[in-house]
């Protein structure tokens, strides 16, 4: 099963399962604009019920607090649901706000 996510927006998102993972990409400029488009990736991943929500951030320009913010709901929803979280290559975009807002744990796997 594949989705992708190819919207005018500043964000790209694209999903693939793999077996017991489920793969998020994202690409672009991630803010409050694309927070609800990536949490229904990330409830639809939860839904197959995977053993681990992995989320590609390798492509990420941009990252403000509402992409931050859905980052943190996505990896506390995972956990809820039994599977492990990870953020795969975090951008130097993500690093940043990450370190600036304290939460080194965020990019550490669950």
């Amino acid at each position: 099963m594949s989705a992708d996510d190819q919207s005018f927006d500043l964000l790209r998102i694209m999903a693939e399962h793999y077996g017991s993972e489920a793969i998020i990409v994202l690409e672009g400029e991630f803010d409050m604009t694309g927070t609800e488009r990536f949490w229904a990736f990330v409830d639809e991943a939860l839904a197959a019920e995977p053993r681990e929500v992995i989320v590609d951030a390798s492509g990420l320009e941009f990252v403000d607090s509402s992409g931050l913010q859905a980052l943190m709901r996505a990896r506390d929803a995972a956990v809820e649901a039994g599977a492990a979280f990870t953020i795969r290559n975090p951008s130097a975009a993500l690093r940043r706000i990450v370190e600036l807002a304290g939460l080194e744990e965020l990019l550490s796997p669950e």
